[in-house]
């Protein structure tokens, strides 16, 4: 498969962007992307479950919040504060737009792996679409279940591993001002066991786990692309992985 990764990409000119550079050059078109089936399935399936946590009173962390597409959603919850970080300083530049004055935002301007806060600081933590793109799986969970409070949730979600042995790319699509080129993002296709092992170590209870599949629900957007013979190839195959957790 790796052989077969690298044969495409010489012929094609597409080699993976390292994350941080291509969320530099994403931003920009990132809030566009209305027609990102993968991104519509996230959604779908993170929705409720943040919905269905009361948010009211509490600190709350965006772990990598982009472009801060669940940032009205969580002030609309009613929380105390929200922090908000990103290592892309033009993905915060677009999410600061978003903000109302309702509840304090705090942004921040670093990774995953050296979160800039004390012990036990959150009630809640998401983290959306994330984690796949951290080499270093169990130091950014680590992170994570450092900064939640004891009996504090956590809201993950991630690419499903299956895509990663299957080959498929994490694209974008850059503005028509920068010649609409087509990039893909470096990605590291975590499997379960590697997620359960740092869960384990790290005093993390698993309260659900959810595998969206490629569905009826998605094949508008394979439409809109022209591309029904991808979305009949792989229907039914997991295409995220979306797990709620709770710190012991």
């Amino acid at each position: 498969m790796q052989r077969l990764r690298h044969s495409l990409r010489k012929l094609f000119g597409r080699s993976p962007l390292d994350p941080h550079s291509a969320y530099q050059l994403w931003a920009s078109t990132y809030d566009d992307a209305k027609d990102n089936a993968l991104l519509f399935a996230e959604e779908q399936a993170m929705m409720p479950l943040l919905r269905g946590i009361s948010l009211t009173g509490k600190q709350v962390l965006d772990a990598g919040c982009g472009t801060g597409r669940y940032l009205r959603e969580l002030q609309e919850a009613h929380p105390n504060t929200i922090a908000a970080l990103d290592f892309s300083d033009k993905m915060l530049e677009r999410a600061k737009q978003k903000v109302s004055g309702a509840v304090p935002v705090s942004f921040h301007h670093t990774t995953l792996e050296h979160l800039p806060f004390p012990d036990s600081s959150f009630d809640v933590i998401l983290c959306t679409l994330v984690l796949g793109h951290v080499r270093d799986l169990g130091g950014a969970i680590g992170e994570l279940a450092r900064v939640v409070r004891p009996g504090g949730e956590i809201l993950l979600s991630d690419f499903h591993p299956f895509g990663q042995l299957l080959g498929w790319e994490r694209t974008f699509r850059t503005s028509s001002t920068d010649g609409g080129k087509i990039y893909s993002v470096q990605y590291y296709g975590h499997l379960h066991s590697t997620y359960f092992t740092a869960f384990q170590k790290h005093h993390l209870d698993i309260v659900s786990m959810r595998e969206p599949i490629l569905d009826e629900s998605l094949l508008p957007y394979y439409r809109k692309a022209r591309r029904e013979d991808i979305f009949e190839q792989y229907k039914g195959y997991p295409i995220l992985l979306i797990i709620h957790v709770r710190k012991k």
